[in-house]
């Protein structure tokens, strides 16, 4: 539908800080425009659409009403936004009770004021906020995309079915297996994370058999609970040490040439029959000095007895003898080597024996085995041998030399050593393991879970492709989808407004000033701004990046494509602080800004097209001549939407615009209303000298070339009085202790119009015309 063949915009408001009543038609086009002094009301009823904004963002309006609402209103305030007699925004505002009710329908308004600028900008030291989480629905009336994507409902369903089926089967058996057979806990990570996902996202193809299965595991648990409350731990055996059988020693003593004794052979071999029996006593006869026998207690001082004592001892004192006692005591280590080698194998067997009964208690340990330590034992048997052999043979012939022969009684003892040690170390592990008999049961839980997942899959690999033929078919439908919305804009809100922005700020900078998508950052050029950009960028800069933002920030304010028709933007003063070239640009940018139904926003002119491209709903609210000239003349808006807000005292007013505004003109209408009786404000000195300058000007130039002598040429040649002291402080903000009473404004209001009067008097006459067209 057209804009000719809508009805048109109105507006009511009722006390709104001064506006305190209005009621007026704009027009029927989308884009109209209004030009307002400062002080009429203009901000306040942009901050009253801003309240439809903030409300329909869920935004907190509990202040509206403070803010807002007149001071000579007993309790309320209003604003209606109508098309026709179709409300499309209502505000009421209750000061007594703090209170904001707004009703919209159907039309998304979006405000662009100081108040915007403050909120989303300047608090922010102008950071861009990234935090655009929204996502935007396309709406296409394309039958294919359309005929898709009920291809994509139909292919979803049948995915979650199936989806679904094989979940429920696949959380029952392992609930079944794993929790009730194995007694894996419930809060075992390895069994909370073993989900069917996960399971096929494990396998992209079918698994081999695990190397044990499930059943095999349980058992091992079951082994695992039979563990005795007491093991009975295989004990660590000791180093086998034959430190007194020297083998350098023995094979010296062998080597050794020994002089035989000259005792007689017969009494050397009563001797050796009981060597030790006359050992002993020689030795207590020669320690003790004793006269008779220790024995047999005869007297051994006669000759007989004393001399067979002197042999026995002579033959203890001879080298023979001292050799032969060496060998004996070597022969006796051997023996007792023999003993120690017989103990140390019988440790070894009862450990092992006792390792072999508990480790059937522990799976881990279940393939391990203690070495058997027969040979190394038997080796150090025979080195003994061989040593107690030479042995022997030397004692037979004492006065050669006996050769030991090769000897590894020290490299089987050490290999000996070593099995103990490890065999000792295997043992410690098994105890280990049997006291951490819980991680061993955890590691099995957990095996069990991963042996569940391969078993799973391998039993229901027919369902498992079946799933991920639905769920491939389902990807092609939405790649499908995808490239057919390829053309159009992104669905997420914060790419739209990255892009456009962008966009814009190339239109008003060029590179001076760009837009990092991906920091979602402010530049200049390619350099941060280390400053920040609030202390980097003008005045005017701020306003036109605010204006930039506003326009891409427009993606954040809808849900669906089928919104950005339903917006309606209002624009409060866009050019504050701005040079001409950047007045011009935002001119420029509010004339050719257009948003397709996909929700391109685009500034060329060339794309503008009423039903695929069409320019938003607009309404401009300025008090800057200058900009609403240049609007006005560069059909921003078009003349017939242009307006102007007014108040004749006890009501506002909204009258059309039939020629551009002059400065002049506004600075004498606020001039003509004070002296006509309406209060005076803070821009009415200005006012009064701008009048005054501009009739001495144009109408008396020969007489002006200062303010101060054109006062002075009235006074003398017109008698026309002018309180020039009063004019000059209050248009040039001078300090001063007491403020002007308002009937001294008034009268020098009225001196003004005098002037007119008297050289200008055809404006006052078209003021007299306006008043009385709004009284009809």
């Amino acid at each position: 539908m057209s804009s000719q063949q809508l009805p048109p915009f109105k507006i009511k408001a009722c006390y709104l800080g001064p506006v305190f009543e209005l009621e007026d038609e704009l027009t029927k086009q989308a884009q109209n425009l209004i030009f307002a002094r400062n002080g009429t009301g203009k901000s306040f009823l942009s901050r009253a659409f801003r309240c439809f904004d903030l409300h329909q963002q869920c935004k907190d309006l509990s202040k509206a009403a403070f803010h807002l609402v007149s001071e000579e209103s007993s309790d309320t305030a209003s604003l209606s936004f109508l098309r026709g007699t179709t409300s499309l925004g209502e505000l009421a505002l209750s000061k007594n009770t703090d209170t904001a009710t707004v009703t919209t329908d159907g039309t998304i308004f979006y405000v662009f004021s100081e108040d915007f600028v403050s909120d989303e900008l300047r608090e922010r030291g102008y950071e861009i906020d990234g935090d655009i989480e929204n996502e935007i629905t396309v709406d296409s009336d394309n039958i294919k995309i359309k005929e898709i994507s009920k291809d994509i409902e139909a292919a979803q369903k049948a995915l979650d079915i199936h989806r679904a089926k094989l979940t429920e089967s696949f959380e029952a058996v392992k609930v079944a297996e794993l929790a009730t057979k194995a007694k894996v806990s419930k809060q075992l990570r390895d069994y909370k994370t073993l989900t069917l996902d996960a399971v096929l996202q494990a396998n992209e193809e079918k698994p081999a058999a695990p190397p044990i299965s499930l059943s095999a595991i349980i058992d091992q648990l079951d082994t695992l609970k039979a563990i005795p409350a007491e093991p009975d731990y295989p004990q660590a055996a000791t180093s086998l040490d034959l430190q007194r059988v020297k083998v350098t020693g023995i094979s010296q003593l062998l080597g050794e040439a020994v002089s035989p004794s000259t005792v007689a052979n017969v009494f050397k071999q009563k001797v050796e029959a009981h060597h030790s029996f006359y050992e002993a006593g020689v030795a207590r006869v020669t320690k003790h000095d004793l006269d008779s026998c220790p024995f047999c207690e005869q007297s051994i001082t006669a000759g007989e007895p004393k001399a067979l004592i002197d042999n026995f001892v002579a033959y203890f004192n001879e080298a023979e003898e001292k050799h032969r006692r060496v060998l004996k005591e070597q022969a006796r280590n051997i023996q007792d080597a023999r003993k120690t080698i017989d103990g140390i194998e019988t440790v070894l067997a009862r450990q092992r024996g006792k390792f072999d009964k508990l480790k059937g208690f522990i799976p881990s340990q279940s393939t391990k085995s203690l070495e058997v330590p027969d040979k190394e034992l038997q080796s150090i048997r025979d080195d003994l041998d061989a040593i107690e052999v030479s042995l022997d043979a030397k004692q037979k012939a004492i006065a050669l030399p006996v050769s030991l022969g090769e000897q590894h009684l020290e490299v089987n003892l050490e290999r000996l050593n070593e099995l103990i040690a490890r065999n000792n170390e295997i043992c410690a592990d098994l105890q280990s393991a049997v006291a951490k008999a819980d991680d061993e049961r955890r590691k099995l839980q957990r095996d069990a879970c991963s042996v569940f997942g391969l078993e799973y899959a391998i039993e229901h690999w027919t369902s498992i492709e079946t799933l991920r033929g639905l769920d491939q078919k389902l990807t092609e439908l939405q790649q499908q989808l995808a490239e057919l919305e390829k053309s159009g804009p992104s669905k997420h809100a914060k790419d739209r407004v990255a892009e456009t922005f962008v966009l814009l700020l190339k239109e008003f900078f060029g590179d001076k000033y760009v837009f990092d998508k991906a920091s979602f950052a402010l530049k200049r050029g390619d350099k941060e701004m280390t400053r920040g950009p609030h202390r980097t960028l003008s005045d005017g800069e701020k306003t036109a990046i605010a204006f930039c933002y506003f326009i891409a920030a427009i993606h954040r304010r809808v849900t669906a494509n089928s919104d950005y028709e339903k917006l309606f933007l209002v624009f409060d003063d866009p050019v504050t602080s701005m040079s001409y070239d950047y007045v011009f640009a935002i001119a420029q940018t509010l004339k050719h800004l257009n948003i397709s139904k996909q929700g391109e926003i685009s500034v060329n002119p060339s794309k503008i097209d009423g039903n695929k491209s069409p320019r938003p709903n607009l309404l401009v609210l300025t008090h800057s001549s200058y900009f609403f000239n240049v609007a006005r003349a560069n059909a921003v808006i078009k003349p017939e939407a242009t307006f102007a807000l007014s108040n004749n005292g006890t009501k506002h007013t909204i009258t059309r615009m039939g020629q551009y505004v002059s400065p002049f003109e506004q600075q004498l209408e606020h001039v003509y209303r004070i002296a006509q009786g309406t209060e005076p404000d803070h821009s009415t000195g200005n006012c009064i000298r701008s009048v005054i300058e501009a009739v001495g000007r144009f109408c008396r130039p020969d007489k002006t070339p200062s303010v101060q002598e054109f006062i002075t040429f009235l006074a003398g040649e017109d008698g026309i009085p002018i309180k020039s002291a009063l004019i000059n402080s209050m248009c040039h903000g001078t300090y001063y202790d007491e403020t002007p009473t308002a009937d001294d404004i008034t009268l020098a209001c009225k001196e003004a119009i005098a002037v007119v009067k008297r050289y200008a008097p055809g404006h006052l006459e078209i003021l007299k015309k306006a008043d009385k067209a709004n009284e009809s």
